[in-house]
């Protein structure tokens, strides 16, 4: 009957930090038997001196021989090695039924495997547990009775159409109005002005019926009307910006862990219930 085995593994930037995270697998109880360590450079802590089981690449550089030989796959293990040979530092935790409380911790410090995958054939499937952490999440192949729940919320999206409010038209119409203009004329009137004679004698007689004319003139207004553009009027239309606010009611789905009877649920910040 073989035994299963859980492997977290990662890589890290900085020896200080991935010293911190063993440091923190210490404190939170994994024993240094769990724990593999391969960096370089001088401890900033002493922290790792009490590790009674090292990775022999510390020494010779092989740290795809001791990853192959705990059951991660070749691949995965020649990529650690690239990692620690390019002067990172390496971290690998025997979880021990602790997966995801490992993968978290070495997370929390730095710790990352980009782009790693997890074996899917042969005996290491059947054998063994291994994720390699990446950020903050976690990959893991193997693991018994594992169940995901993928939890959803609504987001509001609001769509824009163009719709027609109403319209304007632009017409004109003839409005009669009584205007006055002062136009000065001239006219001719007619005067008497008496003047007392000269007193000499007249030259002609006395008769009866003579008449003299007097043509009396003015001048008449004629109006016309000619139409001449006063102001031209222009009507368009033309975008104008301004925000709306929408608002409506989302739901979201939130997970809880219910408990029933004596059980232990490690390595997870949903909320945990008795039931």
């Amino acid at each position: 009957m073989t035994t299963r085995q859980q492997i977290v593994a990662a890589v890290f930037d900085d020896r200080a930090q991935a010293e911190q995270a063993v440091n923190a697998l210490q404190n939170a109880g994994f024993s240094d038997d769990q724990i593999r360590f391969a960096g370089h450079g001088a401890s900033t802590g002493g922290i790792l001196d009490s590790l009674k089981s090292l990775f022999t690449g510390q020494q010779t550089g092989s740290v795809y021989d001791d990853l192959v030989s705990m059951g991660v796959p070749q691949d995965d293990a020649s990529y650690f090695q690239r990692e620690y040979e390019a002067g990172r530092s390496i971290v690998t935790v025997l979880a021990g039924g602790r997966m995801q409380e490992a993968t978290a911790l070495l997370a929390r410090y730095g710790g990352y495997a980009a782009n790693r995958r997890s074996a899917q054939t042969s005996d290491y499937a059947q054998t063994s547990d291994y994720a390699a952490t990446a950020g903050t999440g976690v990959q893991e192949t193997g693991t018994e009775g594992q169940q995901n729940l993928k939890l959803r919320e609504e987001q509001l999206r609001a769509q824009k159409q163009p719709v027609e409010t109403g319209e304007a038209r632009l017409r004109k119409d003839v409005v009669t109005e009584e205007k006055s203009i002062d136009v000065p004329v001239t006219r001719e009137e007619v005067y008497l002005e008496r003047r007392p004679g000269s007193g000499q004698p007249a030259d002609q007689p006395i008769s009866e019926g003579e008449t003299y004319r007097v043509p009396v003139r003015e001048e008449q207004v004629t109006v016309e009307k000619q139409p001449y553009v006063r102001e031209e009027v222009a009507m368009g239309k033309r975008p104008v910006q301004e925000t709306k606010q929408v608002s409506d009611t989302v739901r979201r789905e939130e997970a809880h862990v219910e408990r029933a009877g004596d059980v232990n649920v490690q390595g997870s910040d949903v909320e945990d219930r008795e039931g």
